[in-house]
């Protein structure tokens, strides 16, 4: 009971906004019709509950191509670590709605799976569908792009992540909505290609975008200590002040990419 009382109460805290449909664009007295309007009223209920668990089967009963119950009905199995549920309700909703769900799914088999080829999947056909505008994260923090070449990223390729980086970049300053967190990553991309330069100048940029981050500090560090310059000490303990100042990579449910811990500060100042 005790477990079931936190899950629900997680799932409160971080429920997203679900869109909220317009039912009069379906004809009086449809299925579809009847099918949103049970839809709504599933919407006002606890998510994850029994309660609202009932009315999306209900809604599919009624219509089982309203794609926004799959969706709805998938999310709490997703917070609970039921993935294998949560795939097959997600994929129904991907089925009947690709341009809408894509993103969604993709989010969550980066953040939640680590599926990193699944997730690019996703994302590479949603841009196609969208004239290479694919929206953004779950959380609103993440152009997808962004995510798709930290997918590369991870699954080895760094020449193609960082292309993918540069061009969501330089399609983004356009628009004067670079990311919160973009040249980080691809710092962290170029520090791995041992562009040490270059990912020094994508970290001074990360600075004017978010002037208190402690990852930025401590990459910065690594790189000044590999390059015997000087420096490297105070950018570590600046890491180390913002880290526990809470200015950092963080995240309710798992770690995020270039996360680092206090550990990995720690190590480095105990080896100066």
């Amino acid at each position: 009971m005790i477990r079931y009382a936190i899950v629900l109460l997680l799932s409160l805290l971080f429920r997203p906004v679900a869109a909220q449909p317009n039912c009069l664009i379906y004809q009086a007295g449809s299925p579809e019709r009847a099918a949103c309007e049970l839809y709504l009223q599933a919407l006002e209920l606890p998510q994850g509950s029994i309660q609202s668990q009932v009315y999306f089967d209900r809604v599919i009963a009624l219509c089982p191509t309203f794609a926004e119950a799959y969706h709805e009905k998938s999310v709490p199995f997703l917070k609970r670590g039921d993935f294998l549920t949560w795939k097959k309700l997600i994929d129904e909703a991907v089925r009947l709605q690709p341009d809408r769900y894509l993103a969604d799914r993709g989010w969550c088999r980066f953040k939640f799976l680590r599926d990193y080829r699944g997730a690019l999947a996703d994302i590479t056909r949603l841009q196609q569908l969208t004239h290479n505008q694919p929206s953004q994260s779950g959380d609103g923090n993440y152009d997808l792009r962004i995510l798709a070449a930290l997918c590369q990223r991870e699954l080895g390729d760094l020449r193609a992540a960082l292309t993918t980086f540069d061009a969501c970049i330089a399609d983004n300053k356009t628009q004067d909505r670079v990311g919160l967190y973009d040249y980080l990553h691809r710092g962290v991309t170029k520090l791995r290609l041992h562009d040490y330069a270059g990912a020094l100048a994508d970290f001074k940029l990360q600075r004017a975008v978010n002037g208190k981050l402690a990852e930025t500090d401590y990459y910065t560090a690594l790189i000044l200590r590999q390059q015997h310059q000087a420096g490297a000490l105070a950018h570590m303990q600046s890491a180390r002040q913002l880290w526990q100042q809470g200015y950092r990579l963080n995240d309710p449910y798992m770690s995020m990419p270039d996360e680092i811990s206090l550990p990995d500060i720690d190590r480095f100042l105990q080896q100066q």
